[in-house]
């Protein structure tokens, strides 16, 4: 298990006037810290923390522009689309707020400006994808065997006079030990392309970010 802290959950005060709290969390560690598995790329971007964030923050997933990305993304889909033997509907923006609108994922927190927080849940390791839908509320509490929960955190920071620390971080957790040792495997196979596709994204918003 990737353990990285042992700390428990304390959400910051809402009160202080340095946090602005648009939901139940606005850290990654409120939500994911204990976990199984997962992976976290930096990029020092040549922009200042506010244009820096709000180029991770809304980015078009469709503009990454990662042969890899592109690779991974179609091999993932084949599946789906050989059991409905039509083409998916290709959309023609894709930011994670889309992707809260169809309910695969749930935004989870926000610390505006600095860092926000979105997650998914269900088996996401499966040849077809099958995610449930949650609130906010019930990501926190969900368990139930044979699922997962996916949480993901993009930040910034300031870094030196005039630029920025981008992170990306993804964590998995699991909540039953045969699971475990399925998508274990699994994430042996597919780490690198994960960690190439989240790198890529890191790029695509420093450029978008750039004046």
């Amino acid at each position: 298990m990737n353990d990285k802290t042992d700390r428990t959950r304390q959400p910051p005060d809402a009160a202080s006037a340095e946090w602005e709290v648009t939901e139940r969390s606005v850290n990654v560690d409120d939500f994911a810290a204990r976990y199984d598995a997962g992976a976290v790329e930096h990029l020092v971007v040549d922009a200042p923390p506010e244009a820096a964030y709000r180029a991770l923050r809304h980015l078009d997933l469709l503009t990454i522009g990662s042969r890899t990305a592109d690779l991974a993304m179609w091999v993932r889909g084949l599946p789906e689309r050989l059991e409905r033997r039509v083409p998916a509907r290709v959309p023609t923006r894709l930011s994670y707020d889309d992707l809260c609108a169809r309910g695969d994922w749930v935004l989870l927190g926000e610390r505006p400006g600095q860092e926000v927080v979105f997650g998914a849940v269900g088996r996401f390791w499966t040849p077809i994808v099958r995610m449930e839908e949650v609130t906010a509320e019930e990501f926190a509490e969900y368990g139930k065997p044979g699922q997962g929960k996916i949480v993901a955190s993009f930040s910034v920071r300031p870094y030196g006079r005039r630029s920025s620390l981008a992170t990306y971080d993804i964590r998995v957790t699991l909540d039953d030990p045969i699971t475990r040792r399925i998508f274990t495997l699994y994430w042996r196979t597919v780490s690198p392309f994960v960690k190439s596709i989240m790198r890529a994204t890191l790029r695509a918003a420093a450029e978008h970010a750039r004046p």
